[in-house]
């Protein structure tokens, strides 16, 4: 079911409000019930570089970003002890509940859904955690209980986040999905191993004293620089693919747009078959790559109307693999190269799907599609239900289990792409042969 964009926006404001109510009761029942972490201050310091470490969060892709405030979160939990830890913990992350996109953008909504989900998520995992604190004093003969706890802490931690996020995305966004839990082991790996390091500063500070506190701010600090390292990483790979897709746009009008549309329908392909995340997004960049090897095609064979012949075809194809030997040399480019090439030889001949990746075959597909539904000045585009049908007839290429999830995440979305029949494809066409002519 599609929501018109009122209703969209109406229902994420009752799910953000009623996200915040629950998250602001679980708190008020916390501070109410448990003593308030004691030195103050020193929950106030913990509460700063839980905030900032929050306001720094990276995006490690496309649609998931993740925090090193968690160590903060398992540090404070050791420190202030088994009674306190659960609302020391809750409270700092009610206080990181304003990010700085949200002031920019004037957002009201996104802090309020961030309020309750951060206060019931940590909650949750520091309820956890404490069960495998001990109730007096710490001691080394402590630490593997604690390590052990720190693990299933997390856990608790992202699944109570991931559950949240996801479920917020099903009621606000029909037909919007995240990548399945258990595709997702890299980040609870990650996840864990902070709340461990976390949980042995605690510790540390526990069983030595204020003076290693310039040693846990510095490793505060350590953890996050990896983090920014990486999301920088990936932001320059993703300029440069995008970079050669501005050129191949530039060079040939008809394919601007193209790409973005079948990095879309990949990415709602790669979620119905529940690609993991690192899947998805090795998808994602292949669709943007997919025409970068038309730059070595020459101008007047690439601008050809109508349909090659198969020695045109095979001069196309030659340029292209050249394009693709140049840039698989790239390290972190060659796994979308590999999908790239493979869809490509999937639509140049017959060969078989099961020979190809299901990365390639959703390329394939998606790839066909759009150029199926678009208008061109040598073609018409034809209808959704005769470019699923013309698929349907390379089912050998694109393999049934893609050619259903394709149709499928299109109908669950309401979307039509192509024309909506012959008499309009036909009067559409001819606009467009107009304007090249004219152009």
């Amino acid at each position: 079911m599609k929501l018109s964009n009122r209703v969209r926006r109406q229902a994420v404001s009752l799910l953000s409000i009623g996200l915040a109510a629950i998250g602001i009761a679980a708190l008020t029942g916390l501070l109410l019930l448990g003593p308030f972490p004691s030195p103050w201050w020193l929950w106030i310091v913990f509460a700063v570089a839980f905030v900032v470490l929050e306001f720094a969060s990276v995006e490690v892709s496309e649609r998931i970003r993740i925090s090193s405030s968690v160590m903060v979160a398992f540090t404070a939990a050791v420190v202030f002890g088994r009674e306190a830890a659960v609302p020391a913990v809750a409270l700092m992350a009610a206080v990181a509940m304003l990010q700085p996109e949200d002031v920019r953008k004037r957002r009201w909504q996104q802090p309020l859904a961030n309020l309750g989900q951060l206060v019931l998520s940590s909650s949750a995992g520091m309820l956890v955690f404490v069960l495998f604190l001990p109730h007096g004093e710490l001691t080394v003969g402590h630490l593997p209980l604690v390590v052990v706890g720190a693990v299933v802490g997390a856990a608790a931690y992202n699944y109570c986040n991931y559950q949240m996020v996801a479920g917020f995305v099903r009621l606000a966004y029909p037909g919007r999905t995240m990548p399945s839990w258990s595709s997702m082991l890299g980040t609870h790996a990650t996840m864990a191993t902070l709340a461990l390091l976390g949980a042995l500063l605690g510790a540390a500070y526990v069983m030595v004293g204020p003076v290693v506190g310039p040693l846990i701010l510095l490793t505060y600090l350590v953890g996050h620089f990896g983090f920014s390292t990486h999301a920088r990483l990936r932001q320059a790979h993703e300029s440069t693919i995008r970079g050669f897709v501005k050129v191949v746009e530039a060079l040939d009008p008809y394919t601007r747009g193209h790409t973005e549309r079948v990095a879309y329908l990949c990415r709602i392909v790669g979620e119905d078959l529940q690609l993991s995340w690192e899947r998805a997004e090795r998808l994602r960049w292949a669709a943007l790559l997919h025409d970068v090897g038309r730059l070595a095609v020459p101008g007047d064979l690439a601008r050809r109307e109508g349909t090659l012949t198969a020695e045109e075809h095979e001069e196309s194809a030659r340029h292209r693999r050249v394009v693709d030997g140049v840039l698989a040399e790239v390290e972190f480019l060659r796994p979308m190269i590999e999908v790239t090439a493979a869809a490509h030889e999937l639509l140049g001949d017959t060969a078989p799907w099961r020979t190809a990746p299901l990365e390639a075959r959703i390329l394939a597909a998606t790839d066909r599609f759009d150029s199926l539904t678009t208008t061109r000045s040598y073609r018409q585009a034809v209808t959704q239900a005769a470019a699923f049908a013309s698929l349907r007839e390379g089912v050998d290429r694109f393999g049934a289990d893609v050619l259903d999830a394709f149709e499928a995440a299109v109908a669950m979305r309401g979307e039509v792409y192509g024309s909506p029949d012959d008499a309009s494809a036909a009067r559409l066409f001819e606009q467009v042969r107009e304007r090249a002519i004219r152009a």
